[in-house]
Formats: structure tokens, sequence, C-alpha cells
């Protein structure tokens, strides 16, 4: 199925029956998402796959396959059921037998972009290495985010640092970035797997960031409150956003049927550097959020088969990670909140958390008949530390600190003793397994008060998977889950989250109860190119607290405060992908319908409220004669949200979000072909007028006899549209968004094999 004008393997994936591609990157495969994507069965960059997907040459693979259970610890064949799904990039021999160096090199007006690849696919080494440049939109953070999802219920991971404070909206646009990123991206990167003897492996992953991106936007927000005056409030902002990382990852690993062990340490160091103009309500001000982190990690796993029909297991996950953020307004605002209504100078919010976390566990795994039995005992500890305080500068460049009121120094300690006992009962096409997972949490920390809490959950769950047929399959799950609350909740000083919002808590620990039923029925005959799947959700969560917001004009507080809440998630979404042979094109559809209800509580009156949405997407692909080939995406989507008032009124928003992606390629000959792709979005809220974008691209490539090379004229935002404008709305929020558009881009772009 390759194509003439497919460059990287990415291009084909996302043409395959019955796998999608988000606008992400992320793949799923009959709905799913996949965990791992492998290059000949090596796992080179674990969730980090994009960096494989859009580097990798379509011409160096042979097969793209489909690994629907992937469970690849040998020694635990028989012993677990999987469920990640996992693609593998079958290499050609050719490929195995070189050394593949590609680049390419684009100027145009006012834009640049260059890159250097080098790929070793051999059967004992493989590396995938790069350096890229752009100034065009592309964004080459998200290429190395991790966005493999795994299904594992028994995975206890990493913790990801919460930043607390924020300069920018929380607006993102709904589309393409290189419509709309003003970028200077710069990366490297070196991935490097080494087989060694006895099943050993060797693995190094490095990455650097250096980023420069440049936002400047509006922002109209309108809150329609119950018993209260509409609250307006008008923002412009101009922001310089710098990013300078450095990822480093070893791992060593051993992967044999009698026994497997790995051992991954991580060092992370994002240094974060925003600066900028505000403007709210006619008051302008300066800001500057430099942010330093650190994290540095270390997961093992130790699997030893013992004998037939048993196995030991030990992991073990360290991590200790730090974040120091500082915003800095001037002059100062919200002088009323913060220095009795006298104008000051600046105003300096200061945040510090160090956080340690431990995890050990061992596990007892054995069979008999069609039985697997399965026992845990783990302890985990956390120690968090969280410093701020918020300084003012007066007019005589005097500094302090604002008060006691907004100041924390909190210590938040939790040590859980936990179990795990399963029993798995293995049938011919299936299996059914029963779990729980009790644990007993000590959590004590320093907030207003000193606080002490015993918690003892039995966390049960049940899993049912079947498979009916030859092709169908049949799963089910029910779980309860108790997650308890962590240092970002209980904090009690005010915290200045951004220059519009304060932010803390007036509640004991926070406890969220949630329970969960999922079921999925999933179709596929790969022969007959025919993958269909539905999927029926329920949660419910349960909490003892609620996030209360004053609003007032121009400033946000927000403060969870204790009550009993809960709220109701239904969703069904669905899928079917079809190649159609008789017409020679490949079809594929999809729904999502939700439905969420709960409470919401502002400016002191809680009301009730219902989240209605419904998406449906359509693709349609077909190859007319041999050089010309059309393809067609629609999406529909609508939400409706309904709020009740104390005054037994309902207020009700509707919003529509359509998009249209059409696509003609023409093959003029084996040198010359072409692309034409227009992107069409209309936006519809039921109290304003429709806002439509339009983007035209074209691409011309040409390819010279017998070079190992090609020419591309890039052409984006041929129509030069100018303005986005994104409008929010819901029962008491209308929100309306804009943002300048890059202009018309020209680029003319060599790609290069040396």
């Amino acid at each position: 199925m390759k194509d003439q004008n497919d460059r990287v393997i990415a291009d084909l994936i996302a043409r395959l029956p019955g796998i999608q591609i988000d606008d992400n990157g992320a793949i799923s495969y009959n709905g799913k998402r996949i965990s791992t994507v492998y290059i000949d069965g090596d796992n080179l960059l674990d969730g980090k796959y994009r960096t494989a997907t859009n580097n990798v040459p379509v011409d160096a693979v042979e097969q793209v396959q489909v690994i629907e259970r992937d469970q690849p610890i040998k020694a635990l064949n028989g012993y677990t059921v999987a469920s990640n799904v996992a693609l593998n990039l079958k290499i050609t021999e050719h490929a195995r037998t070189v050394t593949i160096n590609t680049g390419a090199l684009g100027v145009g007006n006012k834009a640049y972009t260059g890159e250097l690849n080098n790929l070793i696919l051999k059967k004992g080494i493989k590396s995938v290495n790069n350096i890229k440049a752009n100034n065009i939109g592309q964004n080459l953070q998200a290429e190395q985010a991790a966005i493999g999802v795994s299904y594992s219920s028994s995975e206890i991971g990493l913790k990801t640092p919460t930043p607390y404070l924020t300069m920018m909206s929380g607006v993102t646009p709904t589309l393409n970035e290189k419509y709309h990123l003003i970028n200077n991206d710069n990366a490297g990167n070196v991935n490097a797997l080494y087989k060694l003897k006895s099943d050993w492996t060797l693995r190094l992953n490095m990455a650097v960031l250096e980023l420069r991106r440049k936002y400047n936007y509006s922002n109209s927000v309108n809150y329609f409150l119950p018993n209260a005056d509409t609250v307006r409030y008008q923002e412009i902002q101009h922001t310089t956003e710098r990013l300078s990382q450095w990822q480093i990852g070893a791992q060593i690993e051993k992967n044999s049927n009698s026994v497997y062990l790995k051992s991954n340490t991580k060092l992370d160091l994002p240094n974060w550097y925003r600066s900028g103009g505000t403007n709210q309500n006619n008051l302008a001000f300066k800001q500057i959020q430099p942010t330093n982190q650190l994290s540095l990690s270390n997961e093992t796993n130790l699997t030893k088969a013992m004998g037939v029909d048993q196995v030991l297991q030990y992991n073990s996950v360290l991590q200790f990670y730090k974040t120091n953020e500082n915003l800095k307004i001037s002059p100062g605002i919200q002088q009323e909140i913060v220095n009795d209504s006298i104008d000051y100078m600046l105003l300096d919010q200061q945040v510090s958390t160090k956080n340690l976390f431990v995890n050990q566990s061992a596990t007892y795994k054995t069979k008999f008949a069609r039985f697997v039995l399965s026992t845990s005992l783990g302890i985990n500890y956390e120690h968090n530390t969280l410093l701020t305080d918020l300084h003012k500068t007066d007019s005589l460049n005097s500094s302090n600190t604002v008060g006691i009121d907004f100041r924390n120094n909190v210590v938040f300690k939790n040590m859980g003793l936990y179990g795990k006992a399963a029993l798995i009962y293995l049938f011919k096409k299936g299996s059914l397994s029963l779990e729980a997972s009790p644990s007993y949490n000590f959590i004590n920390y320093n907030a207003a008060d000193a606080e002490q809490n015993t918690f003892f959950r039995f966390n049960p769950a049940l899993d049912y998977r079947n498979r009916i047929g030859k092709y169908s399959e049949l799963d089910f799950r029910y779980s309860q889950q108790s997650i308890f609350g962590e240092i970002d909740d209980i904090y009690t000083g005010t915290i200045l989250t951004n220059y519009r919002q304060f932010s803390t808590n007036n509640t004991p620990l926070p406890q969220t109860d949630l329970h969960s039923i999922w079921a999925r029925f999933a179709y596929r005959k790969p022969i007959s190119m025919l993958f269909y799947a539905v999927s029926l959700n329920y949660d419910r969560s349960s909490q003892n607290f609620i996030n209360s917001y004053i609003i007032d004009a121009g400033v946000t507080k927000t403060i969870a405060i204790d009550y009993q809440n809960a709220t109701d998630k239904y969703a069904f979404s669905g899928n079917i992908s079809k190649y159609i042979f008789w017409i020679g094109a490949n079809i594929s559809a999809g729904a999502n319908i939700g439905l969420q209800k709960g409470n919401s509580l502002y400016n002191n009156e809680i009301a009730n409220f219902h989240a209605y949405h419904v998406n449906i997407s359509l693709t349609a692909r077909k190859k007319i004669w041999s050089k010309i080939t059309v393809s067609l995406t629609g999406d529909l989507g609508g939400l409706t949200h309904e709020q009740s008032t104390s005054q037994d009124l309902v207020i009700r928003n509707i919003s529509k979000l359509n998009k249209v992606k059409a696509e003609f390629q023409h093959n003029l000959s084996d040198q010359i072909a072409y692309t034409i792709v227009n992107n069409f979005t209309s936006y519809k809220q039921a109290s304003t007028q429709p806002v439509k974008n339009n983007f035209l691209d074209l691409n011309l490539k040409y390819s010279p006899i017998k070079w190992k090379s090609f020419f591309e004229l890039q052409c984006i935002n041929l129509i030069n549209q100018k303005l986005y404008q994104h409008i929010h709305a819901d029962a008491n929020q209308l929100s309306v968004f804009q943002l300048p558009l890059r202009s018309r881009t020209l680029l003319l772009k060599y790609s290069f094999t040396f």
C-alpha cells in the first residue's frame, strides 16, 4: 500500500484500515490506543514513538504488524492477561545492512527548516538520531512527548511534577499548529539500543530541546452568575516563551524465559523562561515567569521463574523531583487585595516544591489447572514539601511579604501498605479475573492545623474477556478505587496562581471514591479489511470537597471547601473502518457521545449542571485511476451545557463545531506530483454568528530521475487567513478568544539521502 509520495512510515500507517492517527500523532488500532511501537521487535523509544514514525523512511519497512495482546516479558508468559496493543515495524533486509542518512533543507519568506537523520537498523544494534530546526510551526517538543498508553492496571509509574503558576490563557486553538504556532524550535536526539550476549540489551535515550515561541492573543470573558451582575473583563497578552531541556535515560535489560531484569534511570531538566506584556481591563503590566525543574528516577523490575509453575517478581520505583517557580508582575496589581488599595511597583509570587516518592513491592504467581493465582505485598512512601510566599515592592523600592495569609510551609507525608490478590481463570478463548487491592494509608501534614489520617480501602475489581468466534472479542471491567489528595490539594495559604486568580483550600484531606464500569465489543477481520468496535463507560466519583469560585471584575478566587459532592459520567464510543474492494475506497467513521452530571459553586451558590457532547467523524479515501487520490474527512461536534439556578430556571448554552478536510493528490508522472489540501472549520454558539476559518495548502514535488532526493514547494495558508477566533460557552460563561495566524508561507525544500 506504499505510495510514491510517502516519505516516512507515519505517512503509510495513517492510511492502513483499522488504524487512526490523531492530531498529536497518537496511534489507535480499532479504537484502542497504541502503547509502544517496536522496531524489528526491539523497544527503542517506549511511548515516545513519534521519533520513530516521523523519521524511519517508508522504504526501510517491509511490514507494519499489529500486536493485539502485547506482553513482552517472556518469563510472564501464561501468568498474566495482556491488554496492551502495540505495533512492530518489520525492517527490510536491505535496511538492516546499511546506515541510513537523510536530511532536508528549506527556505522561504521569513521561514526555514532543516534536519539531519541517522538510522542504524541492524539486528544487533539499532539507533535513531536526528537534529532538527524550524520556524514554520512544527512542534518539536510534541514529537518527543510520551503518547503511548498502557492498559495494565498493575503498573505504578512515575509522578508528574505539578506547576502552580502560569501567566498565559488556558485556551488551546483547535487548529493544526502550522497555522498559528510562532516558533523557533531546535532539537537533537540520540537513541541507541545494543544487543549483548545472553539476552541482555543496553539502551540509551538522550534529547535536548531549545525552543522559543511567541504568543499574541486577546480574550473577552463574560460571567453570567445567579443573583449577581454580569462580570466582564478584557485581556490582551504578548508573551515570549523559552524552554531549555535535557532528557537522559539509560536502561539495562535481560529478557529470557527464566529471568527478566530491567533497570531504567532517567534524568529530566526542563527550564522555562516566560516574559511578556498584559493588558487587563485597560490596566497594563509586565510579567516574568522563570521555572526550573529537576526529576531523577529509577524503575527496576526483576522477574524469576521458579520451576515450572511459579514466578517471583520484585518492582521498585524511586523518584526525586523539585520545582522552583517565580511570577513577577510590575507594576503591582490587585491593590485592593494585597496592598490596601494603594499603588505599588512589583508583585512577586515564589513557589518551591521538593518531592520524594518510593514504591517497593514483591509478587508471587503460580499456575494450577486453568487458574493463575497472584499475590503481592508492597509499601509506598511520599514526602512532599511546599514553600510559598508573596512579596510586594512599594514605591520606595522596599520589598516586604504581603502577609501570613499568603504564605505556605507545608510538609505532606503519605505512607501506604498495600497488597493485591488476583485469581485468574483461563478458559479456551478468554479469562475471568477477580482482584482485590487492599491498602492501608497513613497520611499526615502540617497545613493550618496538624492533621493525621488513617485509611483502609479494599479496592475490588472484576475483569472478563472472551473471544467470540474467530474475529470478535468482548471485554468487561468493573473497578472501585479510592484516590487521596496530595500536597497541591491541601495548602491553606493563598497563592497567586496567575495575574487574575488566587487559590487556596479550606477542606479536610480530599478523597475521591471512583466506581468505573467499562464494556467493549470489538470485531476485526483483516482479510476482509473490516474493523469495528463499540464501548460503554460509566464513572461515578464521590468527593468530600468542591471547588468554590468567587468571581469579581478582573479576579477569581478559588477555594476548595468541605462539601459532599458527586459527579456521574456516561460515555459511548464507536468506530468502524472498511476497505470497500468493489469501489477501491477506504472508509472509516467514529462517534462519541457523553453526558456529565454534577455540581458547580460560583459566588456562594451551588447549582446542578448537565453537559452533553456528541462528536461524529467520517473519512473516505479513494484512488481515482492510477494517478489521482482524493480523500475527505469531516467532523461534526456539539456541546450542550445546562445549569439550574435558585429561581428554578435552567440556563442552557449550545455550541457546534464542524471540520472538513479535503485532499486532492495527483501524480503527473514518476517525477512530478502535487497535493492540494483544504481545511475548513466552523464554530457556532447559540447566541453568536458562526466563526469560520478556511486554509488552503499546496505541495508541489519534483523528483529528478536517478536522484536519491527530491524538491518540494510547500505553500501554507495560501488564502492568507489572518485571524483565529474561538468562542467558548457554558451555562455561566461566554468567552471570545482571538489570536493572529501565521501569514502565508512559501517554502522551497530539498530532501536528500546521503
